[in-house]
């Protein structure tokens, strides 16, 4: 127990004013709050899931024109997507968002807006450990209504226009429409039909019927872009992994110059055990993404602190409780790492917080009962005994 009534309060009160400080997102300086109000309607929306703010932000015409920018379209299934350009639009949306009954919601962890342009980043924070970002390119129309231009999603690697561009090829497939979209130089018409075939496969998802025509290519052709990703993505689906290894090892090296990929593929790697190729690539995620949070960097001290690169993970959960000390899980990163190379007087730091910011008693009792082994050192060092004393 906290020594005396007044300290308790007063640590309460501090605990309540800097959590409320820090928990807000990174903004610039000079961000329009009128953006940043106009941007909470659309985050508020999300957590409903609602698509209504959503649908009045985006700029139709500007989408359609970036969707048929990033891939080649037919001229029949553009007619299609335009008549049918909402349904499209709220069901790639919204099928990316968690279950509804699953509690995840999204958190704006950055958004900056200056001179009518601006972004806002969202993460999800999924079961077992797993993360997902949106960043959402922003900006103001003339009568100064906040218009959504396009938005990253890192499950998909892509932009979102680039994803439904994607969909739209799927969507009518022909041979001649086939032979502008793959790389394979002078195809069979055997080749451009079975690569149809398969087409059709992703876009009804019949995991069953994508490998039978699968299992009939060539080296080549299962290294095509779109049908080395659907491969990984078909095997887990059908949690086959022994399918799923090899998929996946072709997935990686046929986007191994494409970063954007690399955090689905961290989480395809780790559902595998592969611990060494899911640090490496959420590294290089990490090292390329544009947003300053904590969850990555936590994860990644998790993922050093398992390969044994102490060192390493340190430094990943120092990182995460600078960029996002409202973060729980960063100071449990922290603990961790400091704890597992005895480096007990910085276990304390994370100990402080952990109480007075996140409601915790982390007496003897409960750090013994934790799975976590270092935490048996921890609390029978000098310095935890002298800490605990001091609290209790």
């Amino acid at each position: 127990m906290i020594r005396g009534t007044e300290m308790n309060t007063a640590r309460q009160i501090t605990a309540f004013v800097v959590l409320a400080i820090l928990a807000a997102p990174s903004l610039a300086a000079d961000n329009d709050a009128k953006a940043f109000g106009q941007f909470q309607e659309i985050l508020a929306d999300i957590n409903g899931r609602s698509f209504g703010s959503m649908q009045k932000a985006i700029d139709k015409t500007d989408l359609s024109s970036r969707i048929y920018k990033s891939r080649i379209v037919e001229d029949d299934v553009k007619q299609v997507f335009s008549l049918n350009f909402w349904q499209f639009i709220e069901s790639g949306f919204m099928q990316k968002l968690p279950a509804e009954g699953s509690n995840v919601e999204a958190k704006l962890v950055e958004f900056a807006f200056e001179n009518g342009k601006g972004r806002a980043a969202i993460r999800y924070a999924l079961p077992k450990y797993e993360y997902e970002f949106q960043v959402f390119e922003l900006r103001h129309d003339r009568r100064g209504r906040l218009k959504v231009i396009d938005w990253f999603d890192t499950r998909a690697g892509q932009m979102f226009s680039a994803e439904i561009g994607e969909s739209l090829t799927i969507l009518m497939p022909t041979k001649d429409a086939t032979r502008k979209l793959i790389l394979l130089k002078s195809p069979s018409d055997l080749q451009l039909f079975q690569v149809t075939e398969i087409y059709k496969a992703s876009r009804d998802m019949q995991p069953p019927r994508f490998f039978e025509i699968y299992d009939e290519f060539n080296d080549e052709l299962k290294r095509e872009p779109f049908i080395a990703k659907y491969a990984a993505f078909m095997a887990l689906l059908m949690k086959d992994m022994d399918r799923f290894a090899p998929t996946l090892e072709i997935f990686v090296d046929v986007f191994s110059n494409d970063p954007n990929f690399a955090l689905v593929m961290s989480d395809y790697y780790e559902a595998i055990d592969d611990y060494d190729q899911s640090y490496a690539l959420l590294s290089r995620f990490h090292r390329n993404f544009s947003i300053t949070e904590g969850a990555l960097p936590a994860k990644l001290s998790a993922l050093a602190l398992a390969l044994g690169k102490l060192e390493e993970a340190e430094k990943f959960a120092v990182e995460a409780t600078v960029d996002e000390p409202s973060l729980e899980l960063g100071w449990w990163s922290l603990l961790r790492a400091r704890s597992r190379s005895q480096y007990h007087s910085g276990a304390i730091e994370a100990l402080t917080q952990l109480e007075d910011n996140f409601g915790y008693r982390l007496d003897e009792a409960k750090l013994r009962r934790d799975k976590f082994r270092g935490f048996a050192r921890l609390v029978e060092s000098e310095e935890y005994k002298e800490w605990r004393a001091g609290r209790d």
